[in-house]
């Protein structure tokens, strides 16, 4: 199993940033009106037809590999709650994922956003844990990679993408909630936590290739 996981989670990280970059910016394009810049991304899973669908399968399958990557890392850690810690996390940022592509907006996101129902709820309740869960993992990677030599190099790197990837998020969810939505960024906002993550995803699982072979 362990070899299984070695194998499978630097091929997770390095497929799932690209994957999902594409997705949205493909299926973005392909729906009229959409923005990069002020949509949030959750209303993609709520177009009609295939491409809402794929949306959704796509937001799981990622969640996956989130999910996967998570559990070879943990290989490479020294073991301790830091490292029990940031896999929990990052695990929980996968299951939001794949909850928020289970649960998805209908057209419009008016079951979120007009007119909540269970759905809606669960949708955000789980796009919360996957922004969070993810976000707050990189400082406990952080935390965990200090006490590597196999990771020194990799510490600094990523305490600057948990700084980056938290940010953008407090700064949104604390505007919706607070009833000050910057409704002209919004859409940016959502997307720059998670593309840090991603990135950090990315090379982490680049390194962990590199140290497998």
């Amino acid at each position: 199993m362990v070899n299984r996981i070695d194998r499978w989670a630097p091929a997770a990280g390095l497929i799932s940033p690209p994957f999902y970059l594409a997705l949205i910016i493909v299926l973005g394009a392909l729906e009229p009106g959409f923005s990069h810049r002020t949509s949030l991304m959750s209303l993609l899973g709520g177009v009609g037809g295939i491409l809402g669908l794929a949306f959704n399968l796509g937001v799981v399958v990622t969640g996956v590999c989130l999910i996967v990557f998570a559990a070879g890392l943990r290989q490479q850690l020294p073991p301790g709650w830091r490292d029990n810690a940031a896999t929990l996390l990052l695990t929980i940022g996968g299951s939001g994922l794949i909850g928020a592509g289970a649960f998805a907006c209908d057209q419009g996101c008016r079951n979120i956003l007009i007119d909540p129902d269970l759905v809606g709820r669960l949708h955000i309740v789980s796009s919360l844990s996957a922004g969070m869960g993810s976000g707050v993992a990189l400082f406990f990677y952080w935390a965990a990679m200090s006490r590597s030599e196999q990771w020194r190099s990799f510490v600094k790197p990523t305490l600057t993408a948990a700084v980056l990837a938290n940010l953008p998020g407090v700064v949104l969810w604390f505007t919706i909630f607070a009833d000050l939505r910057l409704r002209s960024v919004e859409g940016y906002l959502q997307r720059m936590g998670f593309i840090v993550v991603l990135l950090w995803i990315f090379f982490a699982a680049n390194r962990m290739r590199r140290t497998s072979e």
